[in-house]
């Protein structure tokens, strides 16, 4: 029986183009960065929001928390569901009801119906995130794929960057509200666009969506996220921040039991035998500890340490980081072919490391610019480590596999870079001293360093140099 269409028809023409792949990334780097961008666009208006929704600045936090808890449980889960029934349709329909969430948050009549429509928008638009990543790796040779996801991850850094840098203009000018239906302009236009663009990946009608190895893993990372970002707010001994804390370990344990006895598993455990999966996954997630960990003190250190405190200031600033991390991103993308993700990952590290050694060294002798200037340098370090590092864990794995286990490398990063929030903050404690942001960025650029060592263990022929390095890797 013929599947023919127009839409498959049109589609098939659509591939015939020499630079087609080229297309579907653009097309695909326009939805990641309509949906990303509303998740720090309300990060400066917090307080505004608060006051115009009648609530306390605690309850409207959860404004920023909930959605980033949703985004880490709801990306492995959607790249499975991509795996099984198609990334292009999971994509289209995330995309479309992200959208729908969007100007339902618009709407918004009190901070519960916000945090709601906000943790529903991120958690469908999550499933935009493995499923880009997947199609991407379709239509792109493994040769080619670092040089994508060098686009792709600069994308996706410094749309989130100009959310926090805007979204206090924006909200001034338009209001918190008016944001939301804006967004929804751009991409209604992009999912429009993608509908006869967008190719078909393979899917796996014979297998069935592992429902409690999904269950028992949103437990286990919303328990643990939910106890490593609430904690240092609300105290170690605070019940909820106790239930996650004894809910995590326990649904791990019964997650991994659910995938040894499961016929269909959502995550093959099989994958934590290979290196080239587990090695990029560590070197992400201890470089999210130490990249996000310091982006999040940033602002106190600039308030505490340089007596900066308009917001316009600080914003604009802090921008330089992810600025850094999308020119190291590219320029990553453009030489890992040549170089090996290997080599990659530890110049990353390493660059990472020395310059927020150099920062805290800069704010002890108090000089702002070299501290905007090595800031800039930390990003470059991180961003060179993500496109190597995605790479290699789709090199690792089956093409059939590949919107779970970005998926996976996804939410390791959220909880890598939970994690590392936590531990920042808390080791500043109350205190606004120079020296106490000394010796957080010296931990910073300890983990950093540890990042670039643990690189040292990745497959010895690079991630993209050779077509079967992926393969080779699973041994």
């Amino acid at each position: 029986m013929s599947t023919s269409s127009p839409w498959t028809d049109r589609r098939r023409r659509f591939q015939d183009w020499p630079n087609y792949r080229w297309a579907v990334l653009g097309l695909t780097m326009a939805g990641i960065a309509s949906t990303s961008f509303p998740i720090t666009v309300l990060s400066a208006s917090l307080p505004e929001i608060a006051t115009d929704l009648t609530t306390s600045e605690s309850a409207v936090s959860w404004v920023q928390t909930a959605p980033l808890i949703a985004m880490a449980v709801g990306t492995p889960v959607a790249g499975k569901v991509g795996d099984l029934y198609g990334h292009r349709r999971l994509y289209l329909w995330g995309y479309a009801l992200a959208t729908c969430f969007a100007v339902l948050t618009g709407l918004a009549w009190n901070v519960g119906s916000l945090v709601a429509m906000r943790t529903l928008g991120q958690f469908i638009g999550a499933a935009t995130l493995p499923a880009s990543m997947a199609i991407i790796m379709t239509v792109f040779a493994r040769r080619e794929r670092a040089l994508a996801l060098g686009y792709w991850s600069a994308v996706t850094a410094l749309s989130p960057a100009i959310g926090v840098a805007l979204g206090g203009f924006m909200v001034d000018a338009f209001g918190w509200r008016t944001i939301f239906f804006i967004q929804a302009v751009p991409s209604m236009i992009a999912l429009l666009a993608a509908i006869p663009l967008l190719p078909e990946t393979a899917r796996k009608p014979e297998v069935r969506f592992d429902i409690g190895g999904a269950v028992s893993l949103g437990l286990a990372v919303a328990g643990l996220l939910m106890a490593i970002n609430r904690g240092p707010e609300w105290g170690w001994g605070h019940p909820l921040v106790l239930a996650g804390l004894a809910v995590g370990p326990t649904a791990i344990a019964a997650f991994c039991t659910i995938e040894r006895l499961t016929a269909d598993p959502l995550f093959p455990l099989d994958f934590l035998g290979r290196r080239g999966f587990v090695v990029p996954n560590l070197v992400t997630f201890l470089g999210h500890m130490a990249y996000m960990g310091t982006l999040v003190v940033a602002p106190f250190m600039l308030e505490g340490a340089f007596g900066i405190t308009d917001v316009s200031r600080i914003s604009a600033a802090l921008i330089a980081r992810p600025v850094g991390f999308s020119v190291g991103a590219w320029y990553a993308g453009r030489v890992e072919s040549r170089l090996g993700g290997r080599t990659i990952m530890i110049s990353g590290g390493l660059i990472m490391s020395a310059a927020l050694a150099g920062t805290g060294a800069a704010i002890l002798a108090g000089w702002l610019a070299a501290v905007i200037v090595l800031l800039f340098v930390a990003g470059v370090g991180q961003g060179t480590i993500r496109p190597a590092a995605v790479a290699g864990v789709a090199n690792s794995v089956d093409d059939a596999d590949l919107g779970v286990a970005s998926g996976a490398h996804q939410m390791i990063g959220h909880i890598g870079a939970a994690t590392g929030i936590t531990i920042m903050i808390t080791v500043l404690g109350s205190s606004d001293s120079a020296e106490r942001f000394f010796a957080i960025f010296v931990l910073a650029a300890a983990i950093a360093s540890v990042s670039a060592f643990s690189a040292r263990w990745s497959p010895g022929l690079g991630i993209a140099r050779s077509a079967g390095a992926g393969r080779r890797s699973r041994s």
